[in-house]
C-alpha cells in the first residue's frame, strides 16, 4: 500500500489526465459499486490520541520508499490498528530533484502532520490523522493506516474505473487544491490512496511546504468546492502560526499564505470569467473529520 513514496514525481498535469470523463468506460475494467461510507467509528481527535499513546508493535519495513517508512500495529490494551510510522528529517543546502536545483532543501516528518493540520482548517477530510510522537528515542510522524486501500498507480495499471465519476473528479480538483496550497514537490501516484468506498485519501507530505511563492500549475485549479473556497481565502496568519509553528518555520508560513493568494487570485478570475460553473459541492468538506476511515 502507497504509505510511503516513489522518489519520481507525479505532474499535477498527469493528475488532470487521469481525471475520468462523465460516462466515460475504459475498457477491460467493469466499474466497481461504491461501499457508502459509515460515520467514523472514531473521532479524528480519537485517532490521534491512539495514535499517540498506544503500544507500538514490531515495525517492518514498507516495500517501496527511500525514506525508510515502516508500519507497526498500535495496541491500546482493547482495540489494534495499523500506522505508519515516518522520521525522515534531512536538510541540504542544495538538492538536485525533477524540478531542477533546490535551494535550502528539507524532506521531513514534520511536513507530514503539518499537511494534516492544514486540512483540518480547511475542514477538507481527505487526509488521515497524523501526529508526533517519539519512536525509539526518535521524532516521528504516525498516521492511521487506511485499510484494505490501493494506489492511484495500481488504479491506473488495472484500468479500473471510479463508479461515480463526478465525485471522483470533484475530489481531484480538491487534491489538486491541497497540493498546490502545500508546495508539494512530490506529489505522485503511490502518494494517493483509493479506499474501497472509492474515497480519495492524501498522504506523505515530507517534501511538501516549500518556500516558494509562486504556482506551478494555476491553471490547472478551475473549479473549486464552495466551503473549501471559503475556507481557503479564511486562512489567516495568526492562526496558521498557532496551529502549524510547531512544525513549519516562519518562511514556510509565509510561504503558504503567497501560495494562498495567488490561489484565491486564480480562482477570483475563474469566477469573474464563468461564474457559478466554477463551483461545486464536496460532501468531504465539513463533514465529521475522519469519516470513511476504520
Amino acid at each position: 500500500m502507497g504509505m510511503h513514496r516513489v522518489r519520481r514525481r507525479w505532474r499535477l498535469g498527469v493528475l488532470t489526465a487521469l481525471s475520468i470523463r462523465l460516462g466515460a468506460v475504459v475498457a477491460g475494467a467493469p466499474a466497481q459499486a461504491p461501499v457508502p461510507p459509515a460515520a467514523p467509528a472514531r473521532s479524528c481527535a480519537e485517532m490521534e490520541t491512539f495514535l499517540k499513546t498506544a503500544r507500538i508493535g514490531p515495525q517492518r519495513d514498507l516495500p517501496v520508499g527511500v525514506t525508510a517508512p515502516s508500519r507497526a500495529t498500535l495496541d491500546d490494551g482493547s482495540f489494534q490498528h495499523d500506522a505508519a510510522i515516518q522520521t525522515i528529517d534531512e536538510r541540504k543546502t542544495t538538492f538536485q530533484g525533477n524540478r531542477g536545483m533546490e535551494l535550502n532543501f528539507r524532506d521531513s516528518w514534520q511536513f507530514n502532520v503539518a499537511g494534516y493540520e492544514l486540512a483540518k482548517l480547511l475542514e477538507l477530510n481527505m487526509v488521515p490523522p497524523y501526529v508526533q510522537r517519539r519512536v525509539k528515542n526518535t521524532d516521528a510522524s504516525v498516521t492511521w493506516w487506511v485499510n484494505d486501500a490501493m494506489m492511484e498507480r495500481d488504479r491506473v495499471r488495472k484500468n479500473l474505473t471510479p463508479p461515480d465519476p463526478q465525485r471522483w473528479n470533484d475530489e481531484m480538483h480538491a487534491s489538486r487544491l491541497f497540493h498546490v496550497l502545500i508546495g508539494d514537490s512530490d506529489f505522485n501516484q503511490t502518494n494517493t490512496l483509493i479506499a474501497p468506498d472509492w474515497r480519495v485519501w492524501m498522504i506523505d507530505f515530507t517534501r511538501a511546504f516549500r518556500l516558494i511563492k509562486s504556482l506551478d500549475y494555476a491553471k490547472e485549479v478551475t473549479r473549486v468546492d464552495r466551503k473549501l473556497y471559503a475556507n481557503l481565502r479564511g486562512l489567516r496568519r495568526e492562526v496558521l502560526q498557532e496551529r502549524l509553528g510547531t512544525w513549519l518555520t516562519k518562511a514556510e508560513i509565509d510561504a503558504v499564505l503567497g501560495r494562498k493568494d495567488l490561489l484565491v487570485r486564480a480562482l477570483e478570475a475563474q469566477i469573474a470569467s464563468r461564474g457559478e460553473a466554477v463551483f461545486y459541492e464536496l460532501p468531504r468538506v465539513g463533514e465529521p473529520c475522519g469519516t470513511g476511515l476504520q
